[in-house]
């Protein structure tokens, strides 16, 4: 199955269980009917819906790397990371509406108050009920945090925010998450947690606060972290790319070319993810290939020094080429890194290789153009040049010319996303099968 499609199905698949273990909840908890209780009945469906996405989304945020496999890499769960606050977001303002709005209604006389039941002469109501006392508290607390949740929701997806005010600022969606589920676990009542839904909700609102407290005390990917120093830096000014050479002075695993590593130079930007464009030869070293295309990554030739202290954070992802088959490497611009790292490993290993390599870049850069030509008549990679303009864009019939077989073999892209998705459509439509397109999704926001 590919990639794209297992992250729609786990995209369905969460909130499909959750109501599946909902409906199990109420078949033994049958609820009253008329208005007001399909109201009451509603408002519960949609709370627990939304605290187990938003539950699901706070655990992809710490980066369990156990499940890179089966999603395609980080880079694809956090897109799901994603999807699931938007998710979470509007099922929490639809519980909100219907919360509300009724009150509302009757408030303005356009809906008739529910008929209250005579209390009985107990003081208290029979049975055990730990957070009785919390119930004020826990409805206070919800709908600023809903607010803040919105806002909090936007900034991340103004794509134009700031990167460093969106690090400080989505890390307070820990402490709005906290909240509700302090609102969820008092409210939901002593006939959910019996049931069904109750368990499973407990044990995801459990993980995923975890998450949410080491999001809080940046404990996130803090074992797999290494720091050490920047050896060289290098800025070409024709692609506008700045090469980084780290030499690591803690532990480093290794990484597959390919994968990309969260890098924080000691500034208040924070951690930022770069391509690593280097083979791993247990050396200690790391290369980037850095390009200019914000405020922050423009500033990185200025701003970069050797000696300068760096930690690094993976590896991750699984764009990893290795895959035994016929293979068609496209790169757009600054996606060129990954493939670097993959010809270097070729080289390395001295494996044979069956690899077209298309570099479509809209800047000459002499310098890495070098290397490249070094690197495939060392490995026998066919290099496939255009330079746009004077070049024409690469389409499936330009790619038709240049690569005949493309069809038999695995396809490997990195680029702007808009190049990426033309090029993968236009593909499956003309015969690739869509597991065989494999795509590095780098918008981590």
């Amino acid at each position: 199955m590919a990639h794209r499609a297992r992250i729609v199905l786990a995209f369905v698949a969460v909130p499909l269980l959750l109501s599946v273990l909902w409906a199990f909840s109420m078949m033994r908890t049958p609820g009253s009917g008329g208005f007001w209780g399909v109201r009451h009945t509603l408002v519960n469906y949609t709370g627990l819906v939304a605290i187990g996405l938003m539950s699901v989304g706070l655990i992809l945020a710490a980066r369990p790397v156990q499940i890179e496999g089966f999603l395609g890499g980080l880079d694809k769960y956090y897109r799901l990371h994603k999807w699931f606050g938007i998710a979470a977001t509007i099922v929490a303002i639809i519980h909100w509406l219907i919360e509300i709005l009724p009150r509302n209604f009757v408030r303005w006389g356009w809906l008739e108050a529910p008929v209250r039941r005579p209390r009985s002469g107990a003081a208290v109501p029979a049975g055990f009920d730990p957070f009785r006392d919390w119930h004020g508290a826990a409805v206070s607390v919800a709908e600023p945090a809903l607010y803040l949740m919105i806002a909090l929701v936007l900034i991340a997806l103004w794509k134009r925010f700031p990167y460093r005010l969106f690090f400080t600022t989505h890390r307070l969606l820990a402490v709005v998450f906290l909240v509700l589920v302090f609102h969820a676990t008092v409210l939901m009542g002593r006939t959910y947690w019996a049931a069904p839904i109750g368990p499973f909700l407990g044990v995801l609102m459990a993980a995923a606060s975890l998450a949410a407290m080491a999001s809080l005390f940046h404990r996130i990917g803090k074992s797999r972290r290494a720091t050490g120093t920047i050896e060289a830096v290098e800025h070409y000014r024709d692609s506008n790319v700045t090469e980084v050479v780290v030499r690591l002075t803690t532990a480093w695993p290794g990484h597959l070319a390919g994968q990309f590593a969260f890098v924080d130079f000691g500034d208040r930007e924070g951690a930022h993810p770069f391509s690593i464009a280097s083979a791993w030869r247990h050396d200690g070293r790391l290369r980037f290939g850095i390009k200019g295309l914000g405020d922050y990554t423009k500033a990185l030739p200025e701003r970069l020094f050797p000696g300068q202290t760096v930690t690094i954070e993976g590896p991750y992802g699984r764009f990893d080429f290795d895959s035994g088959r016929r293979q068609l490497w496209i790169a757009g611009g600054i996606g060129i890194a990954p493939f670097i790292a993959g010809l270097e490993w070729l080289a390395d290993e001295d494996r044979p290789a069956s690899v077209d390599l298309i570099y479509s870049t809209r800047m000459r850069d002499d310098a890495l153009l070098h290397r490249l030509s070094e690197l495939v008549d060392r490995t026998g990679v066919r290099l496939h040049l255009l330079v746009t303009p004077p070049d024409p864009q690469l389409t499936v019939p330009r790619l038709e010319e240049m690569v005949p077989d493309w069809r038999c073999a695995d396809v490997w892209f990195c680029g702007p996303a808009a190049f990426g998705d033309a090029m993968r459509d236009g593909m499956i439509a003309n015969g690739l099968p869509a597991s065989r397109f494999h795509q590095e999704f780098f918008e981590l926001r």
